[in-house]
């Protein structure tokens, strides 16, 4: 089937108040901008600002980090790839009939929050198994970092997939698995495979969202999970290392295997029942830079849970301009400086 071009610049040009508001969201002002639920996790007091002025349209959580376009807004919210996220935003504003948009995305969350109740679903291991792939683009990085064994023995532990989602066809994919085996959700992500780029290895910001909702039409999910934790019980002597991306988790079990590497996914989900399949633990905690200091906060109040060590590692090894330093960015910065430094050709 022939693929529908849009006007993606137009789309992108949609002011983002009202895109927030024909899918059913609330805006409440504060200061100069407009804020409003965040899509990316379960915000119950609004989180995200909104950016209008001065030639700008897009979004930003400061609870947890997430943001981007209109589109980047609608892929999260109804759970939809990017074609059909600007489908839905050319017929809710450009087609026949606008103002009739179809099923509000924020009107199905607030659905599923009345089914609290009803038993939780889970995607289908078998799908899951289908998509698990070394072709992704994290893993293309990787085999140009480490040997190639390596990353496919990581792509088995954490079932690492690969995914076509219309704008890129090797995004990776993060499941987070429990540990009772079942998959709570499916992270979609994008890495820069080109490792001549200054972005190489960095994810795509546009292109972050969950799949669980797309897959799972109108199921009730429990989302709260490490990314890793199937690995707990296999590893169940081994010291644990916990990271907030699931980026830094494969990268850090590259390079140190003798840890299970687990990751939060977002500072949003450093929460006591999140933490307690670590219960009885050794954890070392290797926060982002600029997290450092609210990790050791939040995790001193559960040191019933388990032993915490918090590692100061990337406030020590970071760029001083950087505050957002992490583990895989010493990493990638390490190889690339090796790498380059040991290819140059000499010349008198």
């Amino acid at each position: 089937m022939e693929k529908r071009h849009f006007d993606v610049e137009r789309l992108k040009a949609i002011p983002f108040s009202q895109v927030v508001e024909r899918w059913g969201g609330k805006l409440r002002r504060v200061g100069a901008r407009q804020v409003t639920n965040c899509v990316w996790h379960d915000d119950e007091h609004p989180s995200m600002t909104l950016y209008e002025s001065g030639g700008e349209n897009h979004c930003h959580c400061f609870a947890c980090g997430q943001g981007g376009s209109v589109i980047d807004y609608v892929m999260a919210l109804d759970g939809v790839d990017f074609p059909t996220a600007c489908e839905r935003l050319e017929s809710a504003f450009f087609g026949n009939g606008a103002a009739s948009v179809m099923t509000s995305g924020w009107n199905r969350r607030n659905a599923l929050k009345r089914q609290k109740k009803r038993e939780p679903s889970y995607i289908p291991r078998e799908w899951l198994d289908e998509h698990v792939s070394v072709e992704n683009s994290l893993c293309r990085c990787l085999v140009q970092m480490f040997d190639v064994h390596r990353v496919e023995h990581l792509t088995e532990e954490y079932r690492l997939g690969c995914y076509d989602n219309g704008r890129y066809e090797d995004c990776v994919l993060f499941p987070s698995i429990d540990v009772e085996g079942r998959v709570r959700n499916v992270k979609v992500q994008h890495y820069e495979t080109d490792v001549h780029s200054p972005r190489f290895a960095h994810a795509d910001k546009k292109c972050c969202y969950w799949l669980g909702a797309q897959l799972l039409k109108e199921a009730v999910f429990d989302n709260e999970c490490l990314f890793g934790e199937h690995l707990l019980r296999r590893y169940a002597r081994q010291t644990v290392a916990l990271v907030e991306s699931p980026k830094n988790a494969i990268i850090g079990a590259a390079v140190q295997p003798k840890y299970v590497w687990v990751a939060t996914g977002n500072k949003a989900m450093l929460k006591r029942n999140v933490m307690e399949p670590l219960r009885n633990r050794q954890v070392i905690v290797f926060p982002d830079r600029d997290a450092i200091s609210e990790w050791k906060t939040l995790l001193h109040g559960m040191r019933d849970i388990a032993t915490f060590t918090v590692s100061d590692f990337c406030e020590r090894m970071a760029p001083d301009a950087d505050r957002k330093f992490d583990i895989a960015d010493y990493v990638v910065n390490t190889y690339l400086d090796t790498h380059f430094f040991s290819t140059t050709d000499c010349t008198d």
